[in-house]
C-alpha cells in the first residue's frame, strides 16, 4: 500500500467518548436520557444525519448542534492522540501519500487541526460537504484518492465505525480497522486488516 487514507475520531484521536459525554449533556437539557452504549451510532455520521434520529427537527438542529460543540469542549482535556499514531504519521509522511476523510465539517476540523496539527502529516483532507454524499457513501474517500491520484489497488482506508467500513466497501479500497477502538464485528464487515496497533500499517 502507497496511500493511506484516515478518518479522525476514535482512529487518529481518542475523542468518541467526548462527543459521547457532550451530547448527553446536551440531551439532558430536553429531558433526554440516553446510555453511552444508545449514543455510539453517532460516532462517524454528521450531526446532520444523528440528531434526527434523536427526535430533532430540521429546525432544531442548528441550534442543538451549537449546543453539543460546546459541552464537547467541556470535555477536550479527555482527548489526545491514540499511542503510537503520531510516529506512525511521521514514518510514513514522505513515503507514501496520505490523506483525511471526516464527517467533521470545516469548522469542526479547523478546530482540530489547530490542537493537533493533522495538516502537516497529511496531503489531501475531506470534510464533511465537499464532496456530494458524505460517509457511508464512497464519495469521499473518491473525492481524496482524486486529489492524492491514488491507485485503487495499492489505497486503504482506515477507519473505526460501520460508516467506514461501508464508504469503503463503496469505493472498493480495503478497510483497515482500528481495533483500539472497535473489535472486529458483523457490523464491521468487510474487514480487510485488523489492526492491532498503528505500527500495523508498516506492515500492508
Amino acid at each position: 500500500m502507497n496511500t493511506f487514507i484516515f478518518d479522525i475520531d476514535g482512529t487518529l484521536i481518542d475523542s468518541v467518548g467526548m462527543y459521547i459525554s457532550g451530547l448527553q449533556k446536551t440531551l439532558r437539557r430536553y429531558g433526554k436520557e440516553y446510555t453511552r452504549e444508545e449514543l455510539a451510532f453517532t460516532n462517524g455520521i454528521p450531526a446532520t444525519e444523528s440528531l434526527p434520529q434523536l427526535g430533532f427537527t430540521d429546525e432544531e438542529i442548528p441550534e442543538i448542534f451549537d449546543q453539543w460543540a460546546k459541552d464537547s469542549a467541556t470535555f477536550a482535556d479527555t482527548v489526545d492522540y491514540f499511542p503510537g499514531v503520531i510516529e506512525i504519521l511521521e514514518k510514513l509522511h514522505g513515503r507514501a501519500k496520505l490523506g483525511i476523510v471526516t464527517s467533521k465539517d470545516q469548522g469542526q476540523f479547523a478546530e482540530d487541526d489547530a490542537r493537533f496539527n493533522f495538516s502537516q502529516y497529511v496531503d489531501t483532507i475531506v470534510v464533511a460537504g465537499d464532496a456530494k454524499r458524505n460517509k457511508p457513501f464512497s464519495d469521499p474517500i473518491e473525492l481524496a484518492m482524486e486529489r492524492l491520484d491514488a491507485d485503487r489497488g495499492s489505497t486503504v482506508f482506515v477507519g473505526d465505525t460501520p460508516a467506514d467500513s461501508q464508504a469503503s466497501k463503496a469505493a472498493d479500497v480495503p478497510f483497515a480497522l482500528a481495533t483500539w477502538t472497535n473489535p472486529v464485528s458483523p457490523e464491521l464487515e468487510p474487514v480487510a486488516y485488523a489492526l492491532k496497533t498503528p505500527e500495523d500499517l508498516l506492515t500492508l
